[in-house]
């Protein structure tokens, strides 16, 4: 209602009483003129006032729920502000110097201050005043969060290398790069593997890779995985003399060739894997079978993963398309039948989300078999796996600022720029897979984002 408008009904009202026959009314008039007017005046300014404060908070509530939205799929705080403030500007929001807009994520106030995936909106602004000499201002606060609930299951491969490079020192006296990529590792699989794993999975498996990737000596029945993917015995060796004498079984493997190259189809006739110890007369000899280089299927347990991860160590060169071979096969529901009980991938679709983390300086320099070079066969694979539903996220370590080829296939495996991370230092390492794990997180958490008090 305009001031007009109220001005006229109120000048309606005097009239009927000034129109009166007695001097009493006229009194009435003096006398009740000013508390009407008063009253009329401050009921107005107290309705817009209610009117106004429920329309601040109306937009508080739309920018948490717009900002959490940034934050569940991995974005910045910075990013979120953007978003929510946008957000609140579609529901009326101006910015002006009268007015106010802050963004805070994690929440600093109330019951959910610090908690991951929260943001925290106060948005103040002035009251519009008709006819009150007061100013007025109008604030709202509102904290919105996505419950850290699974709403599907969760399978990350991690893609670990562990060529002779990161045997070198980083930027902390004592901490080898081998070292860090641990405490990385170890630091994702604390935020993905959740306690509870009902009624969805969250599951971690692990690559380790260098010039060739060890699946051990363990059996599917009465066979070795290494049969079933090679068609060939493990190959021994004896290294020694007497009692000193030591036997080395040789069960790593390279890439496979022919029409099921860059495909997770089973290995069988002319789709078998490659057996490294044929390659030994180049002189490498990385890799031999130990509990502490062996690929490690899907796993719920912390622990088992983690006493795998500190017991790496670091030789050789970088046949990178072997550990992205092999972390898609770890997460194919098409080699469901080589992996046993609780290490059985999902099927492909809505109901799991699966990622690849490759970990790596990305100058892949060691193939064996067809034309393809180790970089090509990386990205072929990286390409195949995202066709099959895997998202694939790189983590470039100290890649060199004048390698195209490392940096190329750094971006071009991870395709999406928000799935690529860069380090080049402990803390960025850590950071970066931290991230990646919140990431993976969020995407298979359930969907809804609450309003929180």
């Amino acid at each position: 209602m305009s001031r007009s408008t109220v001005t006229e009904k109120l000048l309606g009202t005097i009239r009927r009483l000034q129109s009166g026959r007695d001097g009493a009314s006229l009194v009435m008039v003096a006398l009740a003129a000013p508390l009407i007017i008063g009253s009329l005046a401050l009921a107005i300014d107290t309705g817009a006032w209610y009117m106004e404060k429920r329309r601040t908070q109306q937009m508080a509530d739309a920018a948490t729920v717009a900002g959490v939205r940034v934050i569940k799929s991995g974005g910045s705080a910075t990013a979120a502000r953007q978003v929510a403030l946008n957000d609140a500007k579609r529901n009326g929001y101006v910015e002006a110097a009268s007015h106010s807009f802050t963004l805070d994520s994690p929440a600093v106030t109330g019951p959910y201050a610090g908690q991951p995936n929260t943001v925290e909106v106060t948005i103040s602004r002035p009251l519009p005043r008709f006819f009150s000499p007061v100013a007025a201002t109008a604030s709202a606060r509102s904290v919105a969060y996505k419950p850290a609930i699974l709403g599907k299951n969760l399978e990350v491969a991690m893609m670990l290398d562990v060529s002779g490079s990161m045997r070198y020192d980083t930027e902390l006296p004592g901490i080898t790069k081998l070292k860090a990529m641990q405490d990385a590792a170890k630091a994702l699989i604390d935020t993905v593997v959740q306690d509870q794993q009902t009624p969805y999975t969250s599951r971690v498996a692990l690559v380790p890779y260098s010039s060739a990737v060890n699946v051990g000596t363990g059996t599917i029945g009465s066979v070795t995985l290494f049969k079933k993917v090679t068609n060939l015995t493990i190959p021994t060796t004896t290294s020694g003399y007497g009692q000193n004498a030591t036997t080395i079984q040789w069960s790593s493997v390279v890439e496979r060739t022919g029409s099921a190259q860059y495909t997770d189809d089973l290995p069988e006739a002319n789709k078998y894997l490659g057996d490294f110890y044929g390659y030994r007369s180049w002189g490498i000899s990385t890799n031999q079978p130990s509990a502490a280089s062996t690929i490690q299927s899907l796993s719920t347990s912390r622990d088992t993963l983690k006493a795998t991860i500190d017991g790496l160590s670091a030789a050789g060169s970088t046949a990178g398309h072997l550990g992205a071979a092999w972390s898609w096969y770890l997460l194919s529901p098409k080699w469901a039948s080589l992996w046993t009980g609780g290490s059985t991938p999902n099927s492909y679709g809505t109901g799991t989300y699966k990622a690849v983390v490759i970990l790596s300086d990305f100058d892949m320099n060691t193939y064996y078999r067809g034309s393809d070079s180790s970089t090509t066969q990386t990205r072929k694979l990286c390409d195949a796996m995202r066709t099959a539903g895997i998202v694939v996220y790189t983590v470039g370590y100290n890649i060199p600022a004048n390698n195209t080829r490392a940096d190329g296939l750094w971006k071009d495996c991870a395709y999406d720029e928000t799935k690529r991370y860069s380090a080049n230092t402990v803390s960025e390492l850590l950071a970066a897979f931290r991230a990646i794990a919140q990431a993976t997180l969020n995407g298979a958490l359930n969907d809804d984002i609450r309003l929180g008090e």
